[in-house]
Parts: C-alpha cells; sequence; structure tokens
C-alpha cells in the first residue's frame, strides 16, 4: 500500500475525485513502496505566484507522476481552445497544462534541492474520476497521459498509474537526446531514491499534521477499519438467532448498530439495548432518526414499562433493578402483543439474568426460542458488576439448538502498542488475530505513585502532555476504578481541575472522567487510568481490562507502586 503524505485529508476542502484518489492509492496493495504526495504546494511555479499538483506519485523503478485529478461530471473542449470543467467558467489553461507545467515545477525542485539526484524519469497525467474522455490521436497530450472514468472504475489504481509510466518510458526510449542517461531497463528511482525525492519535495516536520486533520484522521481510521466487520453482517442475515462474539475492540457496537439500522430498513421494528448508561445514551443519540428502532438500556426500557416500580419496590427485600422492575415489565408485556419484529442486544454478557431475558423473550415476536435476534458480547473478562453473572448459558438454554455462532477477532480500535498491551495483561483466549490500525508511534506509559500528591502530579503532568500533543479536551476521558474520591475529581491543580467534568455533567471544551464502569463500551482517543491500587482477583482484572482497552491512540497507567507485583503477574503469567 501506498505510504500517503500527509496521511490523511481534509474533507472540507478535498473534492470527491481526490479523496477517491487518495483511499485507493493508500489502499491498494500492488502499491507496495509506493508514495504519494496529496496537495503539494509549489512555491516556484513556472506560470502562477503559487501552484498546487494535486498528487505527485513516486513508483520504485519506473517514475514520478504529476497528477492532476478532475470530479467534474461534464469536460467540454470549445471551439475557441478554451477548456470548461463542469459549471466552472471557461479558460484557456486546460487540466493537460495544468499537470504539465506542475511536473516541471516538481522537477526544477528536486535539481535545485539535491543536484546530485540522478535523471528520473517525470511525467504528467490527468484522471477524470467522474467523466468520459476520448479524444482521438490527441496533438497536445499523449493518450496513455489520461484515465477517464471508465478507466478508473474498471481498474486498479497501480495498473493505471503503471501505465501511465509505461507510455512514458517507452516515449524517452524513443528519444534520441535522453539516450545518454536513459534506458528501458534503467531503474531509477529506487527505493532509496524514491525517500530522497519525497524528503526534497516535501520535508517532513512535527507539525505537518494540525490537530484537526489528526482528529478526523483517527476518527476516520477506527470507521474504516470497523466497515471491514459489516462483512459479518452478510454471513449473519441467513440466520435468525446469532450469537456474536469478540474482545475490546473488535468493532462489536458498530457492527451491532449497523444491524438494526439494515433490520430497520427491511421494516422490522427493532429493540436495540444495553446495560451500560452511556453507552445506551449514544445509541439512542445514533438511531433519532430511525422511527423503528427503540434504542438505550434495557433499564429505560423496562422502566417505560413499569413507570411506578420504584413506589411498590420494598427495597429491603428485594432488589429494584433485578427483581422488582424486570417483574412489573413482565406483566405489562403480557398482557398484549410483543411490540417488535427483532431484538439487537449489544454488550449482551452484562445481560445474562433469566429475569432479564423473560423481559426479551416477552418483548419479541417469536420469543428468544424462534424471533429474530442478534446478541453481542465478550464473554471473558467481563463480569465487573454484581449481577450473578452466568456467561452465555442462559441465552443458549432458551435459544436452543437454533441459533448460530460467530467470532469477531481482529482489532480494529486500539493501535498496535494499545492492542498488545491489552493482550499481555489481560490473557486473552483468543487473543486479537491482527490490529487494522497502524502504528501511531505512541508508547502505552505507566507511572507509579506511593502518596496522593504523587498521583495528582502524575495526573496533571499527562493531562498536559496530551494537550501539549494535539489531543482535544473531547478527546481525553480519566478512568478510575472509584465512584467517589478519584484523583480527577481531587485534582488540586486549578489549571486543570476547571477543565474536569463529570461523566454526569459533560460540557463544551472539558475533560470528562468517571468510573470505568459508566464507560464501559465505549472509547476514546486518549485515556488515562487512575487509582489503580492493586488486581488480586478476576473482578478486578477485568475492570483493568476494559480500561485499558477504552483507548484507541494513547494510554496512560497510573497505579500505586504497591501494585508492581500484580503488574508483573499479569504481564508474566506468574
Amino acid at each position: 500500500m501506498t505510504r500517503m503524505i500527509p496521511p490523511s485529508f481534509d474533507p472540507e476542502t478535498t473534492s470527491p475525485g481526490e479523496r477517491e484518489v487518495f483511499e485507493r492509492l493508500r489502499d491498494d496493495p500492488a502499491t507496495k513502496g509506493w508514495i504519494a504526495l496529496h496537495s503539494l504546494g509549489l512555491a516556484k511555479h513556472p506560470k502562477q505566484v503559487q501552484g498546487e499538483a494535486d498528487y505527485v506519485v513516486i513508483v520504485p523503478g519506473s517514475g514520478i507522476i504529476s497528477l492532476e485529478v478532475k470530479s467534474h461530471l461534464h469536460v467540454v473542449r470549445l471551439a475557441d481552445g478554451h477548456w470548461k470543467l463542469g459549471k466552472q467558467r471557461p479558460e484557456a489553461r486546460g487540466p493537460f497544462k495544468q499537470a504539465d507545467e506542475a511536473k516541471h515545477a516538481i522537477a526544477a525542485q528536486l535539481k535545485k534541492a539535491n543536484p546530485q539526484m540522478p535523471p528520473l524519469p517525470i511525467t504528467s497525467a490527468v484522471c477524470f474520476t467522474h467523466a468520459r474522455f476520448q479524444v482521438p490521436n490527441p496533438t497536445e497530450w499523449h493518450s496513455w497521459q489520461v484515465i477517464d472514468t471508465v478507466a478508473f472504475r474498471r481498474n486498479p489504481i497501480s495498473t493505471l498509474l503503471r501505465g501511465v509510466l509505461k507510455g512514458h518510458r517507452e516515449h524517452l526510449a524513443g528519444t534520441p537526446s535522453v539516450r545518454p542517461w536513459f534506458s528501458p531497463s534503467y531503474a531509477e528511482p529506487t527505493l532509496a531514491t524514491c525517500t530522497r525525492v519525497a524528503d526534497a519535495l516535501r520535508p517532513s516536520f512535527e507539525f505537518a499534521e494540525p490537530p484537526k486533520i489528526r482528529r478526523y484522521r483517527r476518527q476516520d481510521e477506527v470507521e474504516r477499519f470497523t466497515r471491514q466487520q459489516y462483512q459479518l453482517l452478510d454471513m449473519i442475515a441467513e440466520n435468525s438467532r446469532c450469537i456474536v462474539k469478540g474482545a475490546a475492540g473488535t468493532g462489536k457496537t458498530f457492527v451491532a448498530l449497523e444491524a438494526a439500522r439494515r433490520l430497520a430498513a427491511d421494516g422490522s421494528r427493532v429493540l436495540l439495548c444495553c446495560f451500560n448508561n452511556l453507552l445506551g445514551q449514544w445509541l439512542k443519540r445514533e438511531t433519532a432518526s430511525e422511527k423503528l428502532i427503540v434504542a438505550g438500556t434495557l433499564h429505560s426500557y423496562m422502566g417505560k414499562l413499569a413507570p411506578k416500580a420504584s413506589e411498590v419496590c420494598d427495597t429491603g427485600e428485594r432488589d429494584l433493578f433485578t427483581e422488582v422492575l424486570p417483574e412489573l415489565a413482565l406483566s405489562t408485556l403480557l398482557e398484549g402483543l410483543p411490540p417488535f419484529d427483532a431484538l439487537v442486544i449489544d454488550e449482551a454478557q452484562d445481560l445474562m439474568l433469566d429475569a432479564y431475558l423473560d423481559v426479551l423473550d416477552a418483548s419479541l415476536r417469536g420469543g428468544l426460542g424462534s424471533g429474530k435476534w442478534l446478541h453481542f458480547g465478550d464473554f471473558t473478562n467481563q463480569a465487573i458488576y454484581d449481577s450473578g453473572y452466568a456467561g452465555i448459558a442462559p441465552l443458549k438454554d432458551r435459544a436452543g439448538a437454533g441459533s448460530a455462532s460467530f467470532t469477531l477477532t481482529a482489532n480494529c480500535r486500539n493501535v498496535p502498542s494499545i492492542s498488545q498491551y491489552v493482550e499481555e495483561t489481560s490473557h486473552l483466549d483468543p487473543g486479537y488475530s491482527n490490529t487494522l490500525r497502524a502504528e501511531n508511534d505512541r508508547e502505552t506509559v505507566r507511572e507509579w505513585w506511593s502518596t496522593s500528591a504523587e498521583q495528582d502530579q502524575h495526573l496533571v503532568k499527562h493531562l498536559a502532555r496530551l494537550q501539549a500533543d494535539g489531543f482535544a479536551p473531547d478527546e481525553i476521558v480519566v478512568l478510575s476504578p472509584r465512584g467517589q474520591a478519584s484523583a480527577a475529581e481531587l485534582c488540586t491543580d486549578p489549571r486543570w481541575s476547571r477543565c474536569l467534568t463529570p461523566f454526569a455533567k459533560p460540557r463544551g471544551g472539558a475533560i470528562t472522567y468517571g468510573t470505568v464502569h459508566a464507560f464501559k463500551g465505549l472509547d476514546a482517543a486518549a485515556v488515562i487510568v487512575t487509582d489503580i491500587e492493586g488486581i488480586k482477583d478476576a473482578k478486578s482484572e477485568a475492570l483493568f481490562y476494559i480500561a485499558s482497552s477504552r483507548a484507541r491512540d494513547d494510554l496512560t497507567i497510573i497505579a500505586r507502586d504497591t501494585a508492581r507485583p500484580d503488574f508483573r503477574r499479569l504481564v508474566l503469567g506468574e
């Protein structure tokens, strides 16, 4: 796949054609070793004060292409020689001239930057991503310098660009003036030369990727890789009852959301629910425009069925949430027909109680035994609620032999360093089959404290580090196993204490904090985990697994020094 510089594009300023060329270059497996510079500014343009090349594609062993990309639906060359692209005003300088001028500017810049650079085959081409373009026997350009929409749709971009370079090299082979340095077997640019060319045209700076672009790239990367999990939806479409298993970060929630939308699109009334309140709120927001989907927590759903449950509950004898509310909700459901045609349950491992399953059973047309449902869950390492966790057995007992089971194994949330850390400290079995995101050269950080003041200093230091690294406040989350008196709540630094707000009171420009329990099922670009005093039992191990796996791009662990033996045991399996 091509190394893209920069590694993302601005969605607000990049044309649809440039976006598609970017994605196809980035994802084409036949472009190993290629480098593509996107939106390369040309300060010394032969015809303009400041020019720009849409793409400069550097192909090892073949050459360099200045590629102009046009997304217009209509391209017309008028009788007076002017070009009319789409609805733009006619202009004399057409796309081939633009690409050719950029080519000359690139060649001049390379010669100036490094006079010892070997002679290189440099050509130009125009890609019309959305328009048909056929001119028989052109005189102002070569036919191999054109890629129109038909060719663009039918062929990999690697094939198309190699075709351009093949045509250019054949042209050079027939040009006497270049014979002193070029022959058909000429191997430049080598891989080393490709890197030198890229460095000469666009030197790398730490500030080259603005925070806004970096943020978009993080979000787009996770969503794009999660979409790779959607192939699972085609597999489960033929099965009415499916259990989908997967460790943290394998895209279960995104697939569950897409499954609910597809079911609703087919006309089914869908209940999409989970246990965790913050996750339930997010699911509700994401499906707000879907009239056939009811989304939220199971408890909020039951609360609407039994609004007076708290009034009749004797808290001294029976639990409101695990006994009274499910019982009253079930009574309401049994008075009428099941309200839903399909169920989609996320974080299903938290709802494996008979009382909850009774409610779900009565809510579904055909019930759990013969109705249509999907249960998504991580049935290992996530028993953190005191709810009589019984694994997946209660659901399988009700479904009988009529359910199918699938497993998601690729991590599409975390960068490799974090997914590896999660595997090492959580003893996942099975572990991730692979990690789909690219590494970002950030290391997981672990700090030790012996006093609350030391922990406070560590927290402040890493909040400042993340801010300096370009993370926005709403990309950072501070998690703790404590419900009260957490490090974030007790932060003494006035600058940061004003920026911290609990999950229950979010506000713009603030960094949120709360319990690991509350953040279950969600994720953030940067996560700081505090107040780890020990990892002694299965529940605390599960809590740490959930906390550490929430981080997409940056993970910081702040633990008491007495917990060192526990971390050593987790990593070494002692």
